[in-house]
């Protein structure tokens, strides 16, 4: 006996074959993607397992589409990786764009924001069927942009070798949306203009370009700075280094993102209210020295509320009216909890 289909699977896949049968190479990714995501999960994986079947260019494209979308649930995109090598060890290629059309392919961020340097990979199916990538430098202490470049055209293999590369330099890349990738841009960007930072030179010569596919990319508007790039083990030991760290580069905007969402700063204000309270705060007040020295004051493995408390001694230094530079030692306590998934700083006194 046939199985039935039900009738809101029916519902959602008129509504999906509305979308894709536009006008070839005009679908908007974007919205494509959230018809996907409110799929249901079941009618989803059908799907999935349905193109899959079809082992054909196009199939290929739109596996390769579903797995690069972080936005989609991630079952459903480990289902599309699946089934995409599947369909590749057939022989099967992507299907290219059409003519005088790119895909946006997938995006890569370095989780590593504490430590003031990113690496962002952003990449294109072009319509030939090749890929190329732009790489960019993000600097967030003093530099913005601080390097970029452009790749040749690339095969499948050549693309999975630079993510591989990317990954070898000792932080977790994380998958970026074009959106995300384009609100990063935007803020480093914007960073060189606050310090006066000349762009790379590869950036000036490509910079029409990387304005097309970034900056004014149709369907994919800039999204919220809310997300974090922290890495996501950071020890309360590693929060307070990295907290110390940004006072002393100026980076108000990790230091904000450092605090606990119960901090007196951060408290009903957002991410970018508690950088300009911090630039404020700290805006004459003594240049602080990166390095610290940090130790556990109370043993609170136990507690319930898994605080930590930590001192931290440091130094300052303040230049005085003649010129001289006065150099002081700067003793505090900080009290850590768990926000959400990570270490953040509750509350800092001073001892």
């Amino acid at each position: 006996m046939t199985q039935q289909v039900p009738t809101t699977w029916i519902k959602q896949l008129d509504a999906l074959l509305a979308l894709l049968q536009d006008e070839q190479g005009a679908v908007d990714e974007g919205q494509l993607t959230d018809q996907l995501a409110s799929l249901d999960p079941d009618f989803a994986a059908f799907v999935v397992e349905r193109v899959a079947e079809q082992q054909t260019p196009e199939a290929a494209a739109f596996l390769e589409l579903l797995a690069g979308q972080t936005c989609l649930p991630d079952a459903l995109r480990a289902q599309s990786r699946a089934a995409l090598a599947a369909v590749a060890e057939q022989g099967v290629m992507t299907a290219a764009p059409p003519p005088g059309t790119e895909r946006f392919l997938a995006g890569y961020l370095q989780q590593c924001r504490e430590q003031g340097e990113q690496i962002l990979l952003l990449g294109w199916r072009l319509p030939g069927g090749d890929i190329e990538a732009f790489v960019f430098l993000l600097d967030w202490r003093g530099d913005g942009l601080k390097d970029f470049y452009a790749t040749r055209r690339l095969t499948d293999a050549e693309w999975h070798q630079l993510v591989e590369h990317n990954i070898a330099k000792g932080a977790q890349l994380v998958e970026v949306t074009l959106g995300e990738g384009r609100t990063l841009l935007e803020a480093v960007l914007a960073e060189s203009q606050r310090f006066s930072r000349p762009l790379p030179r590869e950036y000036k010569l490509t910079q029409g370009t990387v304005t097309r596919r970034v900056l004014e990319a149709k369907g994919a508007p800039s999204a919220s700075r809310s997300r974090s790039y922290l890495a996501p083990d950071l020890t309360p030991e590693a929060v307070i280094s990295a907290f110390a760290a940004a006072l002393h580069y100026r980076d108000y905007a990790l230091a904000a993102e450092l605090l606990a969402s119960g901090h007196p700063l951060r408290a009903g204000r957002s991410l970018e209210e508690t950088t300009s309270a911090l630039r404020a705060e700290q805006k004459s007040a003594p240049r602080r020295e990166e390095k610290i020295q940090v130790t556990p004051v109370v043993e609170t493995a136990g507690d319930p509320d898994g605080r930590r408390v930590l001192e931290a001694i440091g130094g300052q230094v303040a230049v005085e009216r003649t010129g001289k530079r006065a150099r002081s030692i700067v003793r505090e306590r900080y009290t850590l909890t768990r926000d959400g998934d990570r270490w953040a700083i509750r509350s800092i006194e001073t001892v």
